[in-house]
C-alpha cells in the first residue's frame, strides 16, 4: 500500500515547475533521462518537442562525472559519422571498415 499526500505533492510539483521555468528563461540546458523500456519513447518525444538533450537507452558510465571522456567519445562519433557520409569507410580494408561501422552503430545507439 502506498500512501501519498496529494497536497504536499502538488506543492512540490509546483515548486519544481517554477524552478524549471526560471532556468529555461535564463537559457539553461536540460537533460531528460528515462532508460526504462516503457519510458523511452515518451522521453524521446518530450525531449525533441522541448529541444532538449535526452538519454533513453543506456546511461553510459561517467556521462556526468567524467565529462572529458564523454566529450572525447562524442567527438569520435561526429568524426566517424562524417567519414561515413563522405564514403571514406568504404576505402578502408574490410576488417577496419567493419570495426569502424560497428563503433558507429554503437555510438548511434547510445549517443546519437
Amino acid at each position: 500500500i502506498h500512501i501519498t499526500n496529494l497536497t504536499r505533492t502538488a506543492r512540490f510539483l509546483s515548486e519544481a515547475c517554477d524552478l524549471v521555468f526560471d532556468a529555461a528563461s535564463r537559457g539553461k540546458h536540460f537533460l531528460i533521462v528515462g532508460t526504462k523500456d516503457k519510458a523511452a519513447d515518451s522521453v524521446a518525444s518530450a525531449a525533441i518537442r522541448a529541444r532538449c538533450h535526452y538519454v533513453n537507452k543506456k546511461w553510459l558510465g561517467g556521462m556526468s562525472t567524467n565529462w572529458s571522456t564523454t566529450e572525447t567519445r562524442l567527438q569520435k562519433f561526429r568524426d566517424l559519422r562524417v567519414r561515413a557520409e563522405m564514403g571514406q569507410l568504404s576505402r578502408l580494408p574490410k576488417r577496419d571498415a567493419a570495426i569502424l561501422k560497428r563503433q558507429l552503430s554503437h555510438f548511434q545507439t547510445y549517443l546519437g
